[in-house]
């Protein structure tokens, strides 16, 4: 038996690299079927931009909502009628189907829906909410839209008419507040008036007493200067008759010194009779000037009285100015304290009526406007997309039919 050659006994050596596919076969594989990729890809797109065209288009109605501001705290904060949240939650319930679809015509031989859908965004770091309605019938569209704004207004209003009728209670409150506080004021204003007039009506009285007292004065010191003038013309006299008398008495005494006769003792008795008469005269005098100077002294008390008087005036006159002043001051200080009161409350008045007209409904900050294009279908993006479909079904089916025909052969 031959013995097997040692050659005849080694193992065929594996090429690793014998069934790879070289990029060059992939390359030719695909221009060999390059029309059929062509082809195919065309096919495809055009079927697609076909079929979108022949699509019913849709439309987009867009709108922009705003939660309305209520009210600003103390601190600063804001408190709107409600959080974004629970109004797209209304939105997108159907909690408003009823008033949405009020009124709404659709076209002949179409049913009316009974619910409505909506997209609702809310965009990030807003309170804003963006609602859109997809409908193939634009008409139709802006008149759910503007029925969804006007359900969303009728069911936010009766919270605005609860805050509204709030301020203004509190407002008509404070109103009464002014008007009472105002009738408080006239009552004072009035009170000081009157104050002041009566005082002057007073003074005037003292002032008319003070005038009498003082003509009366003055009355008086023409009397006592008329008395004084008669006690100087009673004491001239009274000089005149003294001269007289001394020297009636000097006679009678140079007569009765002389030889006295009938005739003489006659004259004697006649010049003593003249004597007495005259120091009876002089007495009178006398007595008048006493009685004219008590005259004088009883006027002299009677202005002394009247002066008196004219002082306690002036002083009542000066504790009434003084009195009345207190009054008034009194008075004006409650007026002063009733008027900042008013002030203040006409202030809080101003600021409920700026709260008041602060409170804000549902914020339409964009109305309803369709796209200028449809949103659906969408044919650019079907057709590339049916395109790169088709590219890719055909460079399969290439690759496919090749891998056919080798087999084949």
């Amino acid at each position: 038996m031959d013995r097997p050659c040692p050659s005849d006994m080694q193992v065929p050596q594996y090429d690793p690299y014998e069934d790879e596919i070289e990029l060059m076969d992939l390359l030719k594989v695909l221009w060999k079927w390059k029309y059929l990729i062509l082809i195919g890809t065309f096919v495809c797109a055009v079927a697609a931009a076909v079929v979108s065209l022949n699509m019913t288009k849709v439309y987009g109605i867009t709108t922009i909502l705003q939660p309305g501001m209520l009210k600003v705290t103390e601190d600063g904060k804001t408190v709107y009628i409600d959080t974004p949240g629970n109004i797209k939650s209304v939105i997108e319930t159907g909690a408003l189907n009823g008033q949405v679809l009020k009124n709404v015509q659709f076209p002949d031989g179409e049913d009316p829906p009974t619910s409505v859908e909506f997209k609702v965004t809310i965009p990030k770091n807003t309170n804003a909410l963006e609602v859109v309605y997809e409908t193939p019938y634009v008409d139709i569209g802006l008149q759910i839209m503007k029925n969804l704004n006007q359900g969303l207004l009728e069911r936010y209003n009766r919270i605005i008419k609860l805050y509204q009728e709030t301020y203004e209670d509190d407002i008509r409150q404070k109103e009464k507040k002014v008007f009472a506080i105002n009738e408080k004021m006239a009552k004072l204003k009035n009170d000081i008036s009157g104050a002041e007039a009566e005082t002057a009506a007073t003074i005037k009285q003292l002032n008319n007493q003070k005038s009498t007292l003082e003509a009366q004065i003055e009355a008086n010191k023409n009397i006592i200067k008329g008395l004084e003038q008669r006690i100087a013309e009673v004491e001239g006299e009274i000089g005149r008759i003294s001269k007289n008398s001394d020297l009636l008495i000097s006679e009678r005494n140079k007569f009765l010194g002389s030889k006295q006769t009938e005739h003489n003792i006659l004259s004697a008795v006649i010049y003593s009779n003249t004597i007495q008469q005259n120091i009876s005269y002089l007495n009178d005098l006398r007595s008048t000037i006493n009685s004219t100077k008590s005259r004088i002294y009883e006027t002299q008390s009677a202005i002394e009285s009247l002066t008196n008087k004219i002082k306690d005036l002036a002083v009542k006159e000066e504790n009434l100015k003084e009195q009345t002043r207190l009054k008034n001051e009194s008075l004006a200080s409650e007026v002063l304290a009733l008027e900042n009161e008013r002030k203040n409350i006409l202030m809080d008045i101003q600021s409920l009526n700026l709260k008041k007209s602060h409170i804000e409904n549902i914020q339409i900050n964009k109305p309803p406007q369709p796209g200028k294009s449809p949103i659906k279908p969408r044919t650019r993006l079907n057709v590339t997309l049916a395109g790169v479909v088709g590219l890719f079904l055909t460079v399969f089916l290439s690759f496919f039919v090749e891998y056919i025909s080798k087999y084949r052969n």
